[in-house]
């Protein structure tokens, strides 16, 4: 019995040993790196005869309160894998927020900028929907990686002086990491 009672307590000290300092990364689930690429999905489209509008809000969010973190480029594809539109080729575009915009794409430490999809896309034909929004990030040390929520919403519209009215639904849904640079 004695033999027994060391093993266990010799188990249990090896298991202590073994366990190192916690960090946020590893307790929370929350990943660390210094570059990523991010995927969202969503939709900018007209519904009911143009008396519904359906755009998209992406709310990019840095959770680091020390280090900003730089959105490089931003790149929507349609249903069918074609580029709609690309930061690279047609300029950062302004966030509804006013946080980032065509002269500042860095994210500062704890804050949150929103993308309206209107800002970028006209509004799309079925064959063209849903759309994805692919983020490039960077920041100059290992950070909490970027986190983007895609909101969509609906809308009352009047179709013909295109004046947004009442909201009549809303989704959310989490962006995915498809790579990050450690």
């Amino acid at each position: 019995m004695k033999s027994k009672a060391r093993f266990i307590l010799a188990g249990l000290a090896l298991s202590l040993a073994s366990i190192g300092t916690p960090r946020a990364a590893e307790v929370d689930g929350d990943l660390k790196a210094r570059s990523g690429v991010l995927r969202c999905g969503g939709s900018n489209h007209l519904r009911v005869s143009g008396t519904e509008v359906h755009p998209t809000f992406y709310d990019l969010r840095n959770f680091n309160s020390a280090i900003p973190i730089t959105v490089e480029r931003l790149t929507f594809y349609d249903a069918n894998g074609a580029v709609l539109f690309d930061s690279n080729t047609s300029g950062f575009p302004p966030f509804g927020n006013g946080v980032l915009g065509p002269a500042d794409n860095v994210l500062d430490p704890n804050q949150t900028a929103e993308l309206d999809s209107t800002q970028v896309l006209p509004f799309l034909p079925q064959n063209q929907r849903p759309v994805q929004l692919e983020i490039t990030w960077s920041a100059p040390q290992r950070v909490l990686t970027l986190d983007v929520v895609a909101v969509r919403v609906a809308r009352q519209r009047d179709p013909v002086t295109g004046a947004v009215g009442e909201e009549r639904s809303r989704s959310s849904g989490g962006c995915r990491t498809v790579s990050v640079n450690k």
